[in-house]
């Protein structure tokens, strides 16, 4: 009887027979997908469908877009592979959906094709497990030989810190390493002493000193409430910033609302330009397990003012959406049914996706606007008080969540936990 999981591998083996590439006398994708399983089988014997599938198919198709296709240079080989990442989950989910797998399974290999949460999500944690076991056994060799003596190390660091410390526990017995390589494997299992914290934001290309001041600024609020973490302000805008305040022995704060793209992959990929690639990056500001308690005080002390009842009044969360990535609209409507309760309505308006906050804001009484956002920028200045104004909103117009007075104890607090899980 032919299973949903072999309709799937089925799916994926064929794909994959069509590599020009041959190696060992197979496409080269098709036997890769197959040593994949094999390493898969024997570190994860009890995995599910969705972990079995990430694993057969984490390279489907990978030629149908050239490595040659992007500039040939760091930046230009990070973009590549995060298009092929993001092809993979849609090709894979789409096998997926024809074998007759439910939307939960196929979220959760595109979780792990993404590498959505890694080091965070157990699944996501155990792919990457699986692909360093199989990239040493089957490629490290002839992968080495291509590379010059001074890549190499760092690469061999980045390998051992990928993994969990139960895989590298496990690489370290079962692979003869020469003494050189198996000094990264041990090291990365040796608990790294951090005092260094940065907050880091996006910034504002255009004139980016004014936002940088802001991080900075912000930054030495928090040191105020973190004894002994020197905590440090960067922004992706101003140039350097990264590069001055970041190193691979410290944690990294995403003054950011959503947990997406710029925090999974554009923000990975610029420390490891400024020489930082080690470096801990945390949950952003947008999912800090703080924020529901403090937006609703903070719409409380706004009601008192007005002489309203909290429980009588519509909270109106604007953030900003995308037309390309869900993260923000997922992590404000999640928030928004955390806060209901709180309130007679939660109402989530978006600046770039609907429903939009102009059409959000519409005929809303006792009503007060509080922006998701983390720092005061155009979206904030420009595009929300156009969209107020617009819908005819008489509310309190608060300013960004980021900038309440007890956003530097919170986020102190979020490191201070971040540090100690790190000892």
């Amino acid at each position: 009887m032919t299973t949903r999981l072999d309709h799937a591998f089925a799916a994926i083996d064929a794909a994959n027979a069509h590599d020009p590439k041959l190696q060992d006398g197979q496409p080269a994708n098709l036997l890769y997908g197959q040593r994949m399983t094999a390493e898969q089988q024997r570190l994860f014997p009890q995995a599910d469908d969705a972990l079995r599938i990430a694993c057969r198919g984490q390279h489907v198709e990978r030629w149908l877009l050239p490595r040659s296709d992007y500039p040939m240079n760091r930046p230009g080989y990070l973009q590549w592979r995060q298009e092929q990442g993001r092809r993979h989950a849609d090709r894979i989910a789409g096998i997926m959906a024809d074998a007759g797998y439910d939307a939960d399974g196929i979220a959760a290999a595109r979780r792990m094709l993404t590498k959505q949460g890694i080091k965070r999500d157990p699944q996501v944690q155990a792919l990457e497990d699986v692909i360093c076991f199989t990239f040493i056994r089957w490629y490290l060799g002839d992968f080495m030989a291509e590379q010059p003596d001074d890549k190499l190390p760092r690469i061999i660091e980045k390998t051992a810190r990928k993994m969990s410390a139960e895989g590298r526990a496990r690489a370290m017995a079962e692979f003869d390493m020469p003494d050189a390589l198996a000094q990264y494997f041990i090291e990365a299992d040796q608990p790294r002493t951090i005092t260094r914290a940065v907050i880091v934001s996006h910034g504002q290309p255009g004139d980016p000193e004014p936002q940088q001041a802001a991080i900075e600024a912000l930054a030495a609020q928090v040191a105020a409430h973190a004894p002994g973490v020197e905590v440090l302000g960067a922004t992706l805008a101003m140039e350097g910033a990264l590069a001055a305040t970041c190193r691979s022995d410290c944690i990294v704060y995403p003054m950011f609302m959503a947990e997406g793209w710029f925090t999974g992959t554009e923000l990975p990929r610029r420390l490891t330009k400024a020489g930082a690639p080690g470096a801990q990056i945390m949950r952003p500001f947008g999912t800090d397990p703080g924020l529901p308690g403090l937006i609703t005080d903070i719409a409380a002390q706004a009601a008192q003012a007005q002489g309203w009842d909290l429980a009588s009044v519509t909270l109106l969360l604007s953030a900003h959406g995308s037309q390309r990535s869900q993260a923000s609209h997922d992590i404000t409507m999640a928030l928004a049914d955390t806060l209901a309760p709180h309130f007679a309505r939660v109402v989530p308006g978006f600046v770039e996706q609907e429903p939009f906050i102009a059409d959000a804001a519409q005929g809303l009484d006792r009503a007060i606007s509080l922006p998701l956002f983390a720092l005061r920028a155009e979206h904030v200045l420009d595009d929300l008080p156009q969209a107020l104004d617009q819908a005819g909103f008489s509310g309190p117009r608060l300013d960004p969540v980021g900038l309440a007075p007890e956003v530097p104890a919170m986020i102190a607090r979020s490191i201070a936990a971040e540090l100690a899980s790190l000892r």
